[in-house]
């Protein structure tokens, strides 16, 4: 707003009013981007709050999700590597079935796609960004892995919380204010699964947990 009262003070040349109006577009859809985040978080508190619930396979929606941000991948210098866990007494034809959730598709590759831009965004260039998914103990899990800074102890705990950033000064304007992981937790919490997060080893690594469970009745 001071900016665009600062402009209209006097005229100025074309160029400055184009670069107003580049920055309010840019400022716009980050807003947009907000809102409709805020919005996704109000409704899946509501206690009417539905899932459209299938057998998702998680090995094939993280190959999806790395073929749609491999370009974002190849420009940060990472690699993505999606694996999938098996035992010993498994072969490969047990891959599908070890890895199948019952769960809403679309939020949980919202969910995803929201931990591998984070990957992407702070992990260190020119190492790969890993998604793992197994089976094991009553529970499928899928984990998003990178190296880069390690978080603080103290830090994990509040990552999941609304507009928490651990550390403001890489703060982008682009994003959604601090949402992305709070819209995570909300989609696990929904399907009765767990999010959490650990930092060790000059790495993060965080991780979606689904119970095994018959479908349920939302």
């Amino acid at each position: 707003m001071v900016q665009t009262e600062r402009t209209l003070r006097k005229p100025r040349p074309l160029e400055e009013y184009e670069g107003l109006l580049a920055s309010h577009q840019e400022e716009y859809e980050r807003l947009s981007r907000m809102v409709d985040s805020i919005l996704f978080l109000a409704r899946t508190e509501q206690p009417q709050a539905s899932l459209n619930q299938s057998w998702v396979n998680l090995s094939k929606l993280t190959e999806q999700l790395c073929e749609y941000f491999e370009g974002m991948a190849e420009e940060a210098q990472m690699a993505l590597l999606n694996e999938v866990s098996l035992t010993s007494a498994q072969g490969v034809d047990a891959k599908q079935a070890l890895t199948l959730v019952w769960a809403d598709e679309d939020l949980l590759r919202r969910a995803l796609a929201n931990l591998l831009s984070n990957a992407l965004r702070y992990g260190a260039k020119g190492q790969p960004i890993r998604l793992s998914s197994y089976h094991q103990s009553g529970k499928t899990v899928t984990q998003v892995s990178n190296q880069g800074p390690v978080i603080a102890e103290p830090q994990l705990a509040p990552l999941f919380e609304r507009f928490y950033r651990c550390d403001p000064s890489r703060a982008n304007p682009r994003q959604t204010g601090g949402l992305g992981l709070s819209i995570v937790r909300s989609i696990m919490q929904l399907h009765q699964g767990r999010a959490w997060v650990e930092s060790e080893n000059h790495g993060v690594r965080f991780m979606l947990v689904f119970p095994d469970q018959e479908p349920l009745v939302v």
